[in-house]
């Protein structure tokens, strides 16, 4: 996830969406599967930090 702009989780999501999409077609590419599976694995990891900062903000709040 890049620090000098704002995260969008439901873009980044929809992203991830089209992916697992594109691999539930039954043929696929391997070169472009690849491109699209290393895509997918920063797209996964940034969705799961963007949701470890917001659980943690909330906790916070809670406080």
């Amino acid at each position: 996830m890049t620090a000098d702009k704002k995260f969008n989780f439901a873009k980044s999501y929809q992203e991830l969406q089209k992916i697992v999409e594109w691999f539930e077609k039954e043929e696929i590419d391997l070169e472009e599967g690849i491109a699209k599976f290393e895509d997918g694995s920063k797209l996964v990891s940034d969705l799961k930090n963007y949701l470890e900062k917001m659980e943690n903000k909330i906790k916070e709040l809670k406080k």
